[in-house]
């Protein structure tokens, strides 16, 4: 069975052209340290202000390979906290639910400073746009949000432990099914790949009554809070009083 794709991400998907960078495909455990460490490097066309610049401008000639590089690169900034900042990019959805269209792009434009691969941020400015009348803006926000999508398949189709789709943060899996696949989000648990990779496992239920199991490699996400609980508990741990000589 095919993923369903809704038409319009489709043809920006058909359209974008997947690969001129020269990788034609992403093995998480072989690639994702090999491409954070090139995203290090200021000398490499996949350096990380390199390729942010050109996502921002909306260079149409970046590969999905470039803007998953882009995104790998992101999980290394210190504002790459997956787990905290859902709370904040659902205040932002929230703001848009409550017709809040100006609040809602501003909390967005503030977010996006220090979080500019956010792709639930991005599809939520290009609405606040898209309600305030401002066509143009929406488009130019919703492209880079569909270019995220377009970057998580060509990381893998999702489809089995072996194929996984790279998925920046705990909940863009869930955006990715119902704005990308286009269905909504049916059963969702959790497990991991042959290496001991952390996957977010998710149903996609369509229309027809079909459904698909995805599966969203995030493993750079639990590192990252694994970390963060390491540091608070040395940070809590009581201090011992030194002892006399």
């Amino acid at each position: 069975m095919k993923i369903k794709i809704n038409i319009i991400s489709f043809l920006l998907f058909i359209t974008i052209g997947q690969i001129t960078y020269g990788q034609k495909t992403f093995s998480y455990q072989e690639d994702f340290k090999k491409v954070l460490a090139q995203t290090k490097d200021p000398k490499n066309k996949l350096s990380y202000p390199k390729l942010l610049n050109r996502f921002k401008v909306n260079d149409t000639t970046l590969t999905d390979f470039e803007v998953l590089a882009l995104l790998i690169g992101f999980t290394d900034k210190p504002d790459y906290k997956p787990y905290d900042d859902l709370k904040i990019e659902r205040e932002i959805y929230e703001l848009n639910e409550e017709k809040k269209y100006q609040e809602g792009l501003n909390k967005a434009n503030i977010f996006l400073k220090t979080h500019p691969v956010s792709v639930k941020t991005l599809f939520e400015k290009s609405y606040s746009f898209y309600k305030l009348g401002q066509k143009d803006s929406a488009q130019f926000y919703a492209y880079q949000g569909q270019r995220i999508f377009s970057a998580m398949y060509f990381s893998g189709n999702g489809k089995t432990k072996e194929t996984p789709t790279f998925s920046l943060g705990p909940a863009d899996g869930q955006d990715y099914i119902r704005k990308f696949v286009g269905a909504k989000i049916g059963k969702m648990g959790s497990g991991s790949d042959k290496n001991g990779n952390f996957l977010d496992i998710l149903e996609a239920k369509f229309e027809d009554g079909e459904t698909l199991i995805l599966y969203f490699i995030i493993q750079h996400a639990t590192d990252k809070l694994f970390i963060k609980k390491i540091i608070e508990e040395e940070l809590n741990k009581p201090k011992e009083k030194k002892k006399d000589r």
